[in-house]
C-alpha cells in the first residue's frame, strides 16, 4: 500500500534515507512540508520505503529507496507510480548512479537512458539519468 506520508513519520523516512549512498538531508523536511511530492509504501503499519519527486512537466524522482527485507515485494514499483500519479507528469526522471542495480529495476519499469551524466555526484561518480514517458 503507498500513501501520503505523515508529519510523525520523519524519522522513519530519514531512517531510510540513510540506507542511499547519495541523499539530500533536506528533502525529508521539503517533501513533508512541500512543494514535493512524497509516498511512502506501508506493510503491517510500518513505512517501509518512500519515493520523493518535484513536480512539473518533467517530474524529477529525487529520492526512492525501499528497505533491504521489503525489497522484491511491488514497493518499488508501487512508489514510482504513485508519485507519477501525484505530479501528474508528462515525464519521469530518474537520476542515478552508473552501473548501480537500480538501473535494472527503473528499466524494468519503462524507463529509457536519456544520457550519462559524468562526474555527477560530488565524488565522481558518474549517473545516469533516465526518463519514462507518462
Amino acid at each position: 500500500m503507498t500513501r501520503r506520508p505523515r508529519p510523525d513519520e520523519r524519522s522513519a523516512l530519514r531512517s531510510l534515507q540513510g540506507l542511499l549512498p547519495y541523499a539530500d538531508p533536506d528533502l525529508i523536511d521539503a517533501a513533508l512540508d512541500g512543494p514535493f511530492r512524497c509516498r511512502v509504501a506501508v506493510d503491517a503499519g510500518t513505512v517501509v520505503g518512500y519515493a520523493v519527486a518535484l513536480p512539473g512537466p518533467e517530474t524529477a524522482l529525487s529520492e526512492l529507496v525501499v528497505a533491504p527485507a521489503h525489497r522484491g515485494a511491488g514497493h518499488g514499483r508501487a512508489l514510482v507510480d504513485a508519485v507519477a500519479a501525484a505530479a501528474d507528469a508528462d515525464r519521469l526522471v530518474a537520476t542515478t548512479p552508473a552501473g548501480a542495480d537500480a538501473v535494472d529495476f527503473y528499466r524494468a519499469l519503462g524507463f529509457e537512458t536519456d544520457r550519462r551524466l559524468a562526474s555527477f555526484y560530488d565524488d565522481g561518480t558518474a549517473a545516469l539519468r533516465l526518463v519514462r514517458r507518462e
